[in-house]
């Protein structure tokens, strides 16, 4: 029997950023806290599942894998990471908080530009997705989603306890999480595979799709392992 794959949007993203990947369902995650996320979409989970979280989607999908590790089967991140924010980082997102208050439309024009590679800010079509999901999310649930992140745990102490196949995914390119961060993933998780994508930016299933794809395609063989 297969196993289905359940995807896990990131920070103002929607089913869009999944569109043509092989996952079976999309998540997008609503609640205060990273915790509360998961708690939402825990009783919706199948018996036996995997889960592909993007940024903020991968958060949550670290959480679950805490909670649920007899029931997971695999798990693939893509552009997250298990670090909790900085001081530096958290004050940053209270000024993007403030901001969006006040002139959300800014704030999506400016993070689709931040969000993407430069290849990837040049193309019309990629741009007009991206920006189009920021104008969808809203500033209400930008901000509960950027507050969620902000208070979010350490999962590094937990990336050992993973025994399931893992796929890390991640662009070169990318200004919103580092493609180190991945790559601390990759090297923490025991048999994790890392693809990082070049000329990417912080989505790579809208930037590089075919790339992404693949990855993705590839994870899923190894799930019956």
């Amino acid at each position: 029997m297969t196993v289905p794959v359940i995807a896990i949007c990131g920070i103002a993203t929607d089913e869009a950023s999944w569109q043509g990947m092989p996952v079976d369902a999309v998540l997008l995650p609503r609640g205060a806290t990273i915790a509360a996320m998961a708690d939402t979409m825990l009783p919706g989970l199948p018996t036996r599942f995997a889960l592909a979280g993007h940024s903020m989607g991968g958060y949550v999908a670290q959480e679950i894998a805490a909670r649920l590790p007899d029931r997971l089967a695999g798990l693939a991140l893509i552009s997250s990471s298990a670090m909790p924010d900085s001081a530096e980082q958290q004050a940053g997102r209270d000024a993007v908080i403030a901001r969006a208050k006040d002139d959300y439309a800014g704030v999506t024009e400016g993070l689709a530009r931040a969000m993407l590679s430069k290849s990837s800010r040049a193309d019309p079509d990629i741009f007009a997705l991206i920006h189009a999901m920021l104008i969808r999310c809203g500033g209400a649930t930008f901000a509960e989603q950027q507050m969620a992140v902000r208070e979010r745990i350490d999962y590094r102490p937990m990336l050992g306890a993973i025994g399931v196949p893992t796929c890390i995914i991640a662009g070169s390119e990318d200004r919103i999480i580092p493609s180190l961060r991945s790559e601390e993933l990759a090297e923490s998780i025991s048999g994790a595979t890392l693809t990082l994508i070049e000329q990417c930016g912080h989505v790579p299933q809208c930037e590089a799709p075919a790339l992404t794809a693949a990855a993705l395609s590839a994870w899923r063989t190894r799930l019956g392992d």
